[in-house]
């Protein structure tokens, strides 16, 4: 942008004075000389890639008189802000007597991929008192910055300063205010703004599908595909790999199987991302066989990849063959990741299998995946399904980094194996701890307990629901119904039995049937 705007060997620029910014700018004219732009150092500064090259560089500028030449300035202040040195831009630009506007646009950007939004929108609100004019992508960085913070309130403002200095009809600037509100989950906002939209492209479109798809409205997200043709866009394939976990979550194979035809048709089936997302829609919505025959007419297998079939093996019960696919991935040289490896544990949780259990935790620990959250949550509970509950401990123990699905499995792990009192004094040293409890927990405290027969204890957890403001939910629910039915206490079990405003199968068999709360989710 600042060889475009100086390529025409002299511009327009405003003697601005930083300290008495109310004053109007005065214009004068700067002139360069063409051999700068092809003088050895510029030629450097455009092969620049690393901090420590651009400060060998910087005696040779400063040696030749080019430190003062806006092309310079521009550039040294957009590589110290690429290579993460905000302070030496800061002091490249507080250097500039006469600053260009480009100058300005081009340290924001650097305030907002690099420091906080309070010091990017504070460069912001100097730079307009300065009497720069903002441009579009001023705007598309701040909103950037909002989205990745969540910070709805100056977000919106943002985009009010945005419609105030005419970009409203700006393509990109408003495919930015889409993108900032589907970040911080306003999806209705960014609907309105995408309906508004005098002209949308791809971009637009598969914001709108993604935003949908990963909050929960998967049969808007459908629709919206459907809207697309409509509206003349074939859809490429970033809106393949948006709708497809929608039509996973709405489990609807013959929608999955339509779009799986477009996608060949589309030539998309070479591309590893949409086949892979194929491959997990095909699993969630029950259908092993297609992913089977899918994975197997894949040109090239990535890690990705063969992590989805593992871990949909396992889910559909299919651990036998979850495990055997794992050793075929090792034997083909590909190295496991965190998804394969919370499959291969799953399946060896369902079958039992100690033995292949020990084997995936040495190989997680040659691979350095030992602290990796979800692995060792898994791991946990797979030493826990095979009934070696004291390994199971020993791993939760030496684990640093817990966090409450970790404590859970450990507590489950504790009442499936029948160590109530472990259960119990883990439940109450989390709490000790600050950590909340979950539905979770106390179901399966819960569980633990109604082996003890102590109407105390389950009086006592069902206060603890109450004042977590967990006694509707339908199986912290169910769980106290049924073990106050275990104790004996059967009104107290029919009354909130009938209390419950949300009822399956599972709460109408509570009274009669032994409830027993489900593994946490691999």
């Amino acid at each position: 942008m600042s060889s475009q705007l100086l390529a025409l060997g002299s511009v327009a620029t405003p003697n601005r004075n930083l300290k008495t910014t109310t004053q109007t700018p005065h214009y004068h004219r700067i002139f360069i000389p063409s051999h700068v732009y092809t003088h050895p150092s510029a030629i450097l500064l455009e092969l620049c890639t690393s901090l420590k090259e651009l400060h060998q560089i910087l005696p040779l500028i400063i040696k030749n008189g080019f430190y003062n030449e806006h092309l310079f300035q521009t550039k040294l202040i957009s590589l110290f802000c690429k290579f993460s040195s905000l302070n030496e831009a800061a002091r490249v630009f507080e250097s500039v007597e006469h600053k260009l506007d480009v100058i300005y646009h081009t340290m924001l950007k650097g305030y907002a991929k690099n420091s906080t939004l309070r010091d990017a929108l504070a460069f912001y609100h100097r730079m307009r008192c300065d009497g720069v004019r903002p441009v579009v992508y001023d705007f598309t960085h701040l909103l950037q910055l909002c989205g990745d913070n969540l910070d709805l309130r100056r977000g919106r403002e943002i985009h009010g300063h945005l419609m105030s200095n005419g970009f409203q009809s700006n393509l990109f600037a408003m495919n930015a205010v889409v993108n900032f509100y589907v970040k911080c989950v306003q999806i209705e906002d960014a609907y309105k703004v995408f309906e508004r939209m005098l002209q949308r492209d791809f971009l637009s479109w598969n914001l709108m599908v993604a935003g949908y798809a990963q909050n929960g409205l998967a049969r808007r997200a459908v629709w919206l595909v459907l809207q697309m043709q409509e509206d003349g866009h074939r859809p490429d394939c970033v809106t393949v790999v948006s709708v497809l976990p929608a039509v996973a979550d709405i489990r609807d194979l013959r929608i999955g199987k339509s779009i799986h035809g477009y996608a060949f048709r589309a030539g998309f089936e070479s591309k590893v991302l949409v086949v892979t997302a194929i491959l997990d829609m095909y699993f969630k919505c029950g259908s092993v066989r297609n992913s089977r025959l899918v994975f197997e007419g894949m040109c090239s297998k990535d890690c990705v990849s063969w992590g989805t079939m593992i871990n949909g093996y396992a889910q559909n019960g299919e651990s036998e063959e979850a495990f055997a696919t794992f050793l075929k991935m090792l034997d083909q040289g590909v190295e496991p990741t965190s998804v394969s490896m919370v499959g291969a544990l799953h399946a060896c949780a369902d079958l039992g299998d100690l033995e292949r259990g020990r084997f995936v935790h040495k190989l997680l620990e040659q691979q350095k995946l030992d602290s990796d959250v979800l692995v060792m949550t898994c791991l946990v509970l797979m030493y826990s399904k095979c009934k070696r509950v004291d390994i199971a401990a020993s791993v939760f123990r030496n684990f640093k980094q817990k966090t409450i699905v970790t404590w859970n499995a450990m507590i489950s792990g504790y009442a499936q194996n029948g160590c109530v009192n472990e259960a119990l004094k883990l439940f109450c040293e989390m709490q000790s701890h600050g950590i909340k409890p979950t539905s979770f927990t106390l179901v399966s405290v819960l569980t633990a307990v109604g082996d003890l027969l102590v109407t105390r204890l389950v009086k006592w957890i069902h206060g603890l629901a109450i004042r977590t403001l967990m006694d509707k939910n339908v199986f912290v629910c169910t769980a106290l119904a049924s073990t106050y039915a275990k104790c004996g206490a059967i009104q107290t079990a029919r009354k909130l039995s009938d209390m419950m405003q949300e009822r399956d199968v599972i709460t109408r068999n509570a009274m009669i049937d032994e409830y027993h709360v489900g593994e946490v989710p691999y």
